[in-house]
């Protein structure tokens, strides 16, 4: 991201309720990259840094770079964090083996240069590896959000919803926009894949405040209800919730 944008006001919440969710995603890109030990790698959009972490757990050399912060502190705490734009990224030309980017790229300013910036300091051969949220009709949380449109604007009721009905592991249909950024700026596609991830809460009031992370409590309260009845079918036994989704990844090298 190329500022803020509010991120360091939500970054203890996020990083309490959302950090852990891309898990998956995270260690299937150390595996697709063949992260290991002294390899250079730059997190772009590190958040509250668990990947740095994991990343750290393998032996790497990492360092991670957010534009909020508050992330930056919290990401501190587990390696080393920046605060640094994904557009003007404070590295040399060539100096990292790979570059991760994680649920990052799509909310970033100006996409192309973001991307630009991270084939700039990959070396020759390099890996970029990037993971995001796939289609809607991949997640449960869809289901949840459609409910939330309802609530807010009755009007959108029986209107369609996006549907993703490629099988497991399968490439979209149709590229996407950060698809056809890479391809642009030279990257050469290397692996893909998907994996499933959950976002998981004790009961309907912790999902009501981490599906409306950063709204007031007038307005969790006011659509609490509205998120209960919707999650209905990912209900546990013990009351508790576990909601499904997928996350798609790909590794692509520099040229």
């Amino acid at each position: 991201m190329t500022h803020d944008d509010g991120w360091s006001a939500l970054a203890e919440g996020w990083a309490a309720r959302w950090g852990g969710v891309s898990a998956p995603a995270r260690q299937a890109l150390i595996a697709a990259c063949a992260i290991g030990p002294e390899m250079r790698v730059l997190d772009v959009g590190c958040g509250s840094g668990e990947f740095l972490a994991e990343l750290g757990a393998v032996g790497a050399r990492a360092i991670g770079v957010d534009s909020s912060p508050a992330m930056v502190a919290i990401a501190a705490r587990r390696g080393d964090a920046r605060e640094a734009d994904a557009a003007a990224l404070p590295f040399a030309d060539a100096w990292f083996d790979v570059v991760t980017a994680v649920t990052v790229l799509h909310l970033t300013d100006d996409l192309d240069a973001a991307v630009r910036e991270c084939a700039r300091v990959l070396r020759a051969g390099g890996l970029l590896g990037v993971a995001e949220w796939s289609r809607t009709g991949r997640n449960d949380l869809a289901v949840v959000e459609r409910a939330l449109e309802v609530a807010l604007d009755p009007d959108t009721r029986g209107s369609d919803s996006e549907v993703d009905a490629t099988s497991d592991g399968a490439e979209p249909p149709h590229p996407s926009a950060l698809d056809l950024v890479l391809d642009a700026a030279g990257f050469r596609r290397v692996s893909h894949g998907e994996v499933q991830v959950g976002v998981r809460a004790a009961d309907a009031d912790q999902l009501a405040a981490t599906v409306l992370l950063g709204e007031d409590e007038a307005t969790i309260h006011a659509l609490s209800a509205a998120i209960e009845t919707a999650a209905e079918p990912f209900q546990k036994p013990d009351g508790g919730y576990e909601l499904r989704n997928t996350f798609r990844w790909r590794v692509v090298s520099r040229t």
